[in-house]
Formats: C-alpha cells, sequence, structure tokens
C-alpha cells in the first residue's frame, strides 16, 4: 500500500478521486465520486408539454442534471401558461426558472419578474443573433431560447408529378405566385376532381402573417402598446392575401375541413401549404407524405418568414439563482441542447447545435435552418396576444368579401384597444 499512499489518505478518502480495485491493483477514476455541487437542493421548473417526445427529451435533461448538480428537478406542467403563469406571480409562487415564448416576453420584462443572466455562464455568443436577441432588454439578457421552429413552403412531390408540373417552375415571389395558381388549380382540377385538391392553404393568423404586415414600414402596433391594424400599410400589405384567395387556388386550412395546414397536407386536401419543421417527422411517418421543403416566398423583393421560439427565464425571486443559472445553462449547452433537439425534433437555437447534429446534411431541414436567418420573431410589444385574438376575429369578414380590409381592420382596432383600456 505504500506505493498508494500519496494518492489516498486512507483515513479520509477524496471523494473526487475513486479507487476500483481489480486483480492487478487499484484503478483511479476520478468522476466516479464527482463533485455535486447542489446536492440537497431542489430547484422549481415551469414547463408546458406539447408531446410525447418533448416529455422524453425534458426527462433526458432532468436526469442528466441531477446526476452532475446534485440537485433536485421538480416540474410543473401549464395547461393555460399566460393565464397560469400569471396568477402564480400574483401568488409569488411562481417556479424558479420557466419556458417563455417569445411573444410574452415583453410582457415578464414589464412587470419586472425576471432575473439578469450572466451572458458569459449562458454563451451568449453562441447563439442565433435574432434568437437571443429576442430575450435581451437594453443589452442585457433575461432568457435564453432552448430552441426554435421556421416556415417553409411544402409541396406534395407525388401531386406535382400527376398533374405534370415540374416543382422548378413553381414562382419564387407571391407575386409570381398570384399570376401561377389559377393555372395549376385547373390542372389539380382535371386530375383529381374539381373541388378535391386546392392548390395552396394561407393562414388568417398574426402569428403567420406579421412578417408581411410589418413590410416597408407596416406597424400593426403602436408604440405605446394601442392595436394600428387599419394604418395605411398594414392594410396595403394585407392586401397579399386578399388577392391570394382571389386566384380561387388559396383557401385556409379551417375551409378544407382540416385543424391545421400540416392535417391539410398530410391528408391530401391541399398541394401546397407553409408549415414549420415541427410537421415534418408527422408528414413522415404518420401520413408517409412524398414532401420537399421549399424557401418561404419573397414579397417585395424579399424572404419574409417567422420564428417561434421559447427560451427559459428565471424568477427574480427566486433563491436559489446559482442553481437556476447552472439549469439553463446546463439545458442550453451545446451538448444538452444536442440531446434535446434530436429527441424532440425541434430546430436548435445555437448555430454549433445544427452543424453538430448534421441538421445541414437533410435539404428539407436544412431549407427551415436557413430561413432563421430572414424570419421574423413572433414578439411585437405586450399586447400583442390581444391584438391578435380581434384580428383574427375581423380579417376572415374582409377575406371573404364581406367588409374592406379597411373596414375590418377598423374593427379590430376598436375591438382590441378597448380590451387592452380595460386591461389597466
Amino acid at each position: 500500500m505504500k506505493k498508494f499512499s500519496k494518492f489516498i489518505n486512507l483515513g479520509a478518502v477524496s471523494l473526487m478521486t475513486a479507487a476500483i480495485f481489480s486483480g492487478t491493483g487499484f484503478l483511479f477514476r476520478q468522476d466516479a465520486f464527482a463533485a455535486q455541487p447542489y446536492k440537497g437542493k431542489t430547484i422549481k421548473i415551469g414547463v408546458w408539454i406539447g408531446s410525447d417526445l418533448e416529455q422524453t427529451g425534458l426527462n433526458k435533461l432532468i436526469k442528466g442534471f441531477e446526476k452532475k448538480e446534485g440537485a433536485k428537478v421538480t416540474e410543473k406542467v401549464y395547461t393555460n401558461f399566460q393565464t397560469q403563469i400569471q396568477a402564480d406571480f400574483s401568488a409569488r409562487k411562481a417556479p424558479d426558472v420557466f419556458y417563455m415564448d417569445s411573444s410574452l416576453y415583453p410582457w415578464f420584462i414589464s412587470q419586472g419578474v425576471l432575473a439578469q443572466l450572466p451572458k458569459k455562464q449562458m454563451q451568449s455568443t453562441k447563439f442565433y443573433k435574432n434568437l437571443i436577441a429576442a430575450f435581451t432588454s437594453k443589452g442585457k439578457l433575461y432568457g435564453v431560447p432552448k430552441d426554435n421552429s421556421t416556415l417553409g413552403l411544402l409541396i406534395n412531390k407525388d401531386m406535382f408529378k400527376k398533374v405534370g408540373v415540374d416543382p422548378k417552375t413553381i414562382p419564387t415571389s407571391y407575386a409570381g405566385l398570384i399570376k401561377w395558381l389559377p393555372g395549376f388549380q385547373a390542372k389539380l382540377n382535371k386530375a383529381y376532381g374539381k373541388g378535391k385538391v386546392t392548390a395552396m392553404t394561407y393562414d388568417q393568423d398574426m402569428a403567420r402573417n406579421l412578417a408581411i404586415m410589418i413590410a416597408k414600414g407596416g406597424k400593426p402596433v403602436k408604440n405605446n402598446g394601442k392595436a394600428n391594424l387599419a394604418s395605411a400599410q398594414v392594410v396595403k400589405n394585407l392586401g397579399l392575401y386578399k388577392k391570394l384567395v382571389n386566384t380561387g387556388a388559396v383557401a385556409t386550412a379551417k375551409d378544407l375541413g382540416s385543424g391545421d395546414n400540416g392535417t391539410a397536407f398530410g391528408t391530401g386536401k391541399v398541394a401546397m401549404t407553409e408549415e414549420g419543421n415541427w410537421t415534418y417527422q408527422v408528414q413522415k411517418k404518420q401520413y408517409k407524405t412524398n414532401f420537399e421543403v421549399l424557401p418561404m416566398p419573397t414579397y417585395q423583393g424579399k424572404q419574409r418568414g417567422m420564428i417561434f421560439t421559447v427560451g427559459w427565464g428565471e424568477n427574480a425571486e427566486s433563491k436559489n439563482k446559482k442553481l437556476d443559472n447552472a439549469w439553463i445553462a446546463y439545458v442550453t449547452s451545446k451538448k444538452e441542447m444536442s440531446v434535446w433537439a434530436k429527441t424532440v425534433g425541434v430546430m436548435p437555437s445555437r448555430p454549433d447545435v445544427a452543424k453538430a447534429i448534421k441538421l445541414t446534411k437533410d435539404s428539407n431541414l436544412d431549407t427551415w435552418l436557413k430561413a432563421t436567418n430572414y424570419s421574423t420573431v413572433w414578439q411585437e410589444g405586450n399586447t400583442l396576444t390581444t391584438i391578435n385574438t380581434s384580428y383574427q376575429n375581423f380579417i376572415s369578414d374582409a377575406m371573404n368579401g364581406k367588409m374592406t380590409i379597411k373596414q375590418a381592420m377598423i374593427k379590430a382596432d376598436k375591438q382590441a384597444n378597448a380590451a387592452i383600456s380595460n386591461s389597466k
């Protein structure tokens, strides 16, 4: 034992070093009793669960963090996040860290409930700039994006083949599509029967339309948070959707009897749809659709799309901020975000992770990935949800011809601004 005395104090074996006996002697392993700086502590995380895969991914992160840090992780799963998290903050029982959609981030900031995060520990420079900016205010970091989703133009390759149209001839601009769509719809009608397959879907939701609405300086939300949907440039931009509808080749998923674009596309009701990467595995495994993802069409000379991102925020009143920071840094690290993205099927918010999990090797995923660089983050002040509700209440009247876009948006502004005023 003398030859090992400089490594082992038999009276007090270091927790940092473990000795494993073998037939030929002792083998030393430094990580057998790894330091667990937060052993005995508990961190509460607030989340919502979108799928079984998301729960599986979260379980992996929790298990890894508990093993590494020694802390116990408990979950609070929200089913109506915005309402429930507000109630928890009012009751001063909100979780230590929690999911935070980019659209709600301005509300959290306005309430002063977020703790500032250390940029260096969070590796803030490793993230896509527009995603990290979505959780930054006045140069200070208050959230770290855990993942993101973008939009692309999905086409059903089998349908294009059946009607004899080369996908390479699809116009790359909305202006071009407006001219091209009627002819394509005529071919679909001939091949499948009139009313059986619609050429393309569109959405009546600001979460999908915002990138178009803000083109050329459009401002659907004023600086004071009031609705500005009836402003001239916004109304002009919304005219794009009316022109698409007027082709007779474009409809909403609801018009087609489907709950969403992915379902309409997968069940063969539409040949093209603008949808996010969340439908990738659904189309491949559930519907077995033979599809291709193209970049979003251009509007007024620029590619435009939407980014949906969720970040981790930290409760300003948490008593365990070092532990909170350790959790956020861990789950958004290169290694763990790679695990999360591969398990859940989301797009990573770090370019180095996208490279590590080889997203660029799949042309469809690469198209969605590249959209991160030209798309608009779903975020516009802390009244956006209220304004979007009123927008959805009236935009259909403009699209079906019951009133002009201007008339519909005047009504939407009136309703939204009344709701905003009443909430103060």
